[in-house]
């Protein structure tokens, strides 16, 4: 009888270790897939001019003074000189990166137990330095918000109320695009871009690729801790943001500020898991507070759960009093620097994407896409999902992260403007299993917001008969786009 319950005890082991070597395998698999991914579409879009960095095709009228108009392809140019020139394929190339890398981001998402969690982290660090060492991907914003911060430095123009067609004598302003758009960026952003204009047009890109690698990685580390904190699994967390590409290729690889405001965002969120603790310091609360106030200072966009932060923290007046200083600060820069001007997020907010929610139900609804009706009910859409977010929070505490995820997720899926980084605001709060119900919706989103992102998506859309130019929106929409980067 010993013997067997010997024997059944060793088959068990070896059936765990089995299990285990297997988990291990595939986790492997899933991170080598997600670097070999990550790496060949930053050497591709350094060869040379193309799709893939959409910069570098801008024709440079002036050209950049003393360089090449492709001076940003970076130190990886080079690597690839027999990929092909052809534009069709490079967007068929691209398919097969973002399909690789969510197969493999999934993959170790299901299995990230199966590796520890400082290998995890080394892994996005590494796929996170590949990108900013490669051009931008695959938008021009980082070029717009340069642009903004030497108006500012360099010119005497207010960003907030001038449009940078005034500054078009400038070097940057030719890989920019945002022409007719007075800045619709935090002005805590646009004071500390200002900031790196003393290192020229080049050193501003390095410097600010510097700020972006710096805040991505961290913000990986930070989710970990939180979900240390929380009681899930750290190395899930970890490779559910860590390594997802819509936070590597589309975030991290498009040099977004939204990177360095979701690290404010979520070490807010780590300051209310702190504040739990029986010792946990007095500044925990007002740091918490702070920090919301700072990442809507950098992404307006954020504002909508500040008050759910505040509302969130074990001392609820502490917390109020660091968002008010927070608060206070922010305006005094408005103020000084800017005249008290407001972002413009009116402008760009009656553009739409021809794959967003409100443009899908405005088309089912007759509206013929996401008309100024059907933008009206997404907003208020986004206002009672804040206000839902926060009662819940006033109620309990301990539904914060719960709320901040649940309405950033809204947010994300009732703008008409998407861009597929919006869902990495959010996607802290869905590694850390808040709630987990939003998890498959991570994943399905992922894939949506990917589509909708391609070069390619017109043809797409019109091999289903979807043609959103031929629409009253959708041409109201065109016209309204080109005549904001003409």
């Amino acid at each position: 009888m010993a013997g067997a319950v010997l024997r059944a005890g060793v088959s068990v082991r070896a059936a765990g270790g089995t299990v285990r070597a297997v988990r291990t395998g595939l986790a492997s698999a899933g991170v080598l897939a997600v670097l070999g991914g990550v790496a060949w579409l930053a050497a591709a879009a350094a060869q040379r001019a193309s799709t893939l960095s959409p910069p570098s095709i801008r024709t440079p009228t002036p050209p950049l003074i003393g360089s090449e108009p492709t001076w940003f392809l970076g130190p990886l140019h080079g690597l690839l000189p027999g990929l092909t020139s052809s534009a069709s394929r490079l967007h068929s190339d691209m398919v097969v990166v973002l399909i690789v890398t969510g197969v493999g981001w999934a993959l170790v998402w299901a299995t990230a137990t199966g590796l520890p969690s400082r290998v995890l982290l080394g892994a996005s660090a590494l796929a996170q330095t590949l990108l900013v060492l490669g051009p931008p991907l695959p938008l021009t914003d980082v070029f717009n918000y340069e642009l903004y911060a030497r108006m500012a430095a360099l010119h005497g123009l207010n960003p907030y109320h001038a449009l940078p067609t005034a500054a078009s004598g400038d070097p940057v302003y030719w890989v920019a695009n945002w022409h007719h758009l007075s800045s619709p960026y935090g002005p805590l952003f646009t004071l500390f871009s200002e900031a790196l204009v003393p290192f020229g047009a080049h050193g501003w890109l390095w410097a600010w690729k510097l700020v972006v690698l710096v805040s991505g990685v961290a913000t990986v580390a930070l989710v970990g801790s939180l979900a240390v904190r929380l009681g899930v699994s750290r190395e899930r967390a970890i490779a559910a943001f860590g390594l997802s590409p819509l936070v590597l290729i589309a975030e991290v690889g498009g040099l977004h500020n939204d990177v360095p405001a979701v690290l404010c965002l979520v070490a807010a969120a780590w300051c209310l898991v702190r504040g739990r603790d029986a010792d946990a310091p007095r500044w925990i609360d007002p740091a918490a507070g702070a920090l919301a106030v700072a990442a809507a200072g950098i992404k307006p966009s954020f504002a909508i759960v500040v008050g759910i932060v505040v509302l969130g923290a074990s001392s609820r007046p502490r917390a109020l009093l660091g968002a008010a200083g927070a608060a206070v600060l922010t305006g005094l820069v408005m103020l000084v620097f800017y005249g008290g001007a407001l972002p413009n997020l009116k402008t760009q907010g009656t553009l739409v994407t021809p794959l967003s929610v409100p443009n899908l139900l405005g088309l089912a609804a007759g509206h013929g896409g996401a008309d100024a009706a059907v933008r009206s009910v997404a907003r208020e859409a986004i206002v009672l999902a804040a206000a839902i977010g926060t009662a819940a929070t006033a109620y309990r505490r301990q539904w914060a992260l719960t709320a901040i995820g649940s309405v950033l997720v809204v947010a994300v899926l009732t703008v008409p403007w998407v861009m597929p980084w919006y869902l990495v605001w959010a996607l802290p709060f869905i590694a850390v299993g808040r709630p987990r119900v939003l998890v498959p919706l991570a994943l399905a989103a992922t894939v949506w917001l990917c589509i909708g992102g391609l070069p390619s998506l017109p043809g797409i859309l019109h091999h289903f008969g979807y043609y959103p130019g031929r629409l009253p929106t959708g041409l109201a929409n065109h016209d309204e786009f080109v005549r904001l980067v003409q």
